[in-house]
């Protein structure tokens, strides 16, 4: 993430997709910066922030430097959808994996198989096979 201000340009690197999105979220919201916001990704893992957020955990986000229970409460409350579509985006990526598994095995060419799963829509497997295999032939 690339932070551009008046007397500062800041890159900040991430090896995980979904921590990048933590952060992301977190700088958008008021009063938090993006030293918060790092310091949130690296005491929470991606999965830890989100079980956090479902179980409106305040002492989680409290045990973050620099965030007291006021920051807790406000992240809790500003990002209680927030958890749901991270968890929703993770299962997604692991269902198409897993189909694009079963149809390499099934012998179709890693570049068709790309191809096709772009296109399609759905979150369980199953169904990703199924509709990738109507399309592949």
């Amino acid at each position: 993430s690339q932070i551009i201000r008046e007397d500062q340009h800041s890159l900040y690197g991430f090896i995980d997709e979904n921590e990048k999105k933590v952060f992301d979220t977190l700088i958008k919201l008021n009063g938090i910066g993006p030293s918060t916001a790092l310091a949130v990704c690296s005491t929470l893992s991606p999965d830890d922030f989100a079980q956090a957020l479902i179980s409106q955990n305040i002492s989680a986000f409290q045990k973050v430097p620099g965030i007291g229970p006021k920051s807790a409460k406000r992240i809790l409350v500003e990002l209680s959808d927030f958890s749901l579509q991270l968890l929703n985006d993770e299962y997604t990526n692991s269902s198409i994996q897993e189909a694009s598994m079963a149809l390499e095995s099934l012998g179709f060419k890693k570049e068709s198989i790309k191809k096709v799963l772009s296109n399609i829509q759905g979150s369980e497997t199953q169904t990703i096979i199924k509709e990738a295999l109507k399309k592949l032939g």
